[in-house]
C-alpha cells in the first residue's frame, strides 16, 4: 500500500514539473502578460494596464535565449513592441516602433519626418494640461501627447536605422526615454508584439478600468 501512494505521488510530483516547464516554455517563447509601470506611452498605455503579448508575431525562439529557431517578419512601423532593454537586457520596455532597418529618422520642432516625409497628424485636442495628436504611420492610427513647455529632443539631425535594428518612440513624447536618446533597438532583443489589454487598474483611484480592456 506504502509503496502504491509512493508511486501516485512520484507520479503527481513529476505532472507537475512537467507543467511547469511548459508553461514556463510557453511563457519564455510563445505568450506572456506584461504590464507598464510608468507613463513614457501615455495617453495609448496608462500605468496600470496589463498586456498580453504575442511572442510568436515575428519568430519562434529557443526558450529563455535570444536564438531564433524559425522567423517570418519583423516589426513594422506602427506596431507597438515589449522589448530588452539594450543597455540592461533585465529590463523590459515598451515602445511604438517608428523606424525599420534603412529609415532616416528626423525629428523638426517635434515634428516626426521619415524618409524625408512629415508623418501625418492632426490636433485631437487637449487632455489634464496635455497637448494631443492624432498620429498615423503604416495605416495604423494612434493618439501621442506633448507637455506645453517641455520639449524633449523636438529636433533631432536625421538618423539612419541601421541594418537589424529598430528606432522606437513613446507616445508621450516629451516624457520618454528612447531611441532618441540611447540609440537603436537590436531585432534580437524584441520579445513581441501587444496584442490586447486583458485589464486595467487605475492606481490613484484605486479601482479598475473595465472600460480600457480590449484590443490596443
Amino acid at each position: 500500500m506504502i509503496k502504491i501512494v509512493q508511486f501516485v505521488r512520484s507520479r503527481d510530483f513529476t505532472f507537475y514539473v512537467a507543467f511547469l516547464l511548459v508553461f514556463v516554455c510557453v511563457r519564455s517563447s510563445v505568450f506572456a502578460s506584461y504590464h507598464v509601470p510608468t507613463g513614457s506611452m501615455n495617453p495609448t498605455i496608462l500605468e496600470g494596464d496589463f498586456f498580453f503579448t504575442n511572442k510568436l508575431a515575428y519568430r519562434l525562439k529557443v526558450p529563455f535565449t535570444k536564438t531564433s529557431v524559425f522567423e517570418w517578419g519583423i516589426p513594422s512601423r506602427g506596431e507597438l513592441i515589449i522589448f530588452k532593454f539594450p543597455e540592461n537586457e533585465r529590463e523590459l520596455y515598451t515602445k511604438r516602433v517608428i523606424g525599420i532597418p534603412g529609415d532616416i529618422i528626423e525629428l523638426r520642432g517635434g515634428r516626426l519626418i521619415i524618409n524625408g516625409r512629415a508623418v501625418d497628424r492632426e490636433p485631437a485636442g487637449t487632455k489634464d494640461g496635455k497637448t494631443l495628436y492624432r498620429e498615423s504611420l503604416n495605416g495604423r492610427e494612434y493618439t501621442i501627447q506633448h507637455i506645453p513647455g517641455r520639449r524633449y529632443m523636438a529636433d533631432m539631425p536625421p538618423v539612419v536605422v541601421p541594418d537589424g535594428h529598430l528606432f522606437v518612440m513613446g507616445d508621450n513624447r516629451d516624457n520618454s526615454y528612447d531611441s532618441r536618446g540611447w540609440g537603436c533597438v537590436p531585432l534580437g532583443n524584441v520579445e513581441g508584439e501587444l496584442i490586447v489589454r486583458w485589464f486595467s487598474f487605475d492606481l490613484k483611484g484605486l479601482r479598475p478600468r473595465f472600460e480600457r480592456i480590449g484590443p490596443v
